[in-house]
């Protein structure tokens, strides 16, 4: 299965709620909410860690503070949770800046410095980084970049809060 990245739509009695909760505890609020119909929601999938090292040059685990392209794949407050798991938000006044740096991203740049080889150099999660699958490597980041982009566009239409969890 692996580590799947998953960004909620989420209001502020919600985002309150869960403020409340660590651990296990809050990972399984975020399942309930998750499985429920409340809530609007975007799976990144697995590549979460190769959006964010496309548009920042690290990986996710490294998370660079203030760097809005980074808190749109990472969130800007964290959770606590165990080692094996990540929970951060995203409150709503944080979203016009991270969307704007993301709208503002040059696509063609990213297309003429992508590199697998330095992708799997630096171990970016999934290990799948392979030359023979450039093209079609770069077409799924770009996928998950709009996804990511639309659902953004979203959450500030609808004044709305975000989590963001890999579990």
């Amino acid at each position: 299965m692996g580590l799947l990245g998953v960004y909620m739509m989420v209001n502020q009695d919600t985002l309150d709620n869960l403020r409340k909760f660590d651990g296990d505890e809050l990972i399984e609020e975020l399942e309930e909410l998750e499985e429920s119909d409340e809530i609007e929601s975007y799976s990144i999938d697995k590549l979460w860690d190769g959006l964010h090292f496309l548009l920042t040059g690290v990986s996710a685990n490294s998370p660079i503070k203030g760097n809005k392209l980074s808190e749109a794949i990472v969130g800007v407050d964290v959770f606590e949770t165990d080692d094996e798991d990540f929970v951060s938000y995203t409150e709503k006044d944080n979203l016009p800046e991270i969307y704007n740096a993301m709208k503002n991203v040059n696509i063609k740049e990213l297309e003429e410095k992508f590199d697998p080889k330095i992708f799997k150099k630096n171990k970016i999660y999934p290990a799948i980084w392979e030359t023979d699958k450039k093209d079609a490597l770069f077409k799924d980041l770009i996928n998950e970049y709009n996804g990511l982009l639309n659902f953004y566009q979203k959450v500030l239409e609808k004044n709305m809060h975000t989590i963001f969890s890999v579990y």
